[in-house]
């Protein structure tokens, strides 16, 4: 029995995670600008490099950092 508590109180934490992170991701999208969202997206979750994110979008490196510089202090404020 105590087994199965601890599998329901794990089960119920990692649902409330999940939820934090879908309910972060819906907010990102409100508060970034269009090029802070695909430089974030194309950095933090496919690690592309900065050069290469510039190539794709045409951006010059230092306006791929700043974008996502800016992105990062925005979604900061938010969680």
């Amino acid at each position: 029995m105590k087994y199965i508590l601890e599998e329901s109180e794990e089960l119920a934490k990692k649902a409330k995670l999940k939820y934090k992170y879908i309910h972060l991701g819906m907010n990102i999208k409100k508060v970034l600008s269009v090029k802070q969202y695909v430089v974030f997206n194309l950095k933090f979750y496919n690690n592309l490099k900065y050069s290469v994110i510039a190539d794709i979008m045409g951006l010059t490196k230092t306006a791929v950092r700043l974008h996502y510089c800016r992105a990062l202090k925005k979604i900061r404020k938010i969680t």
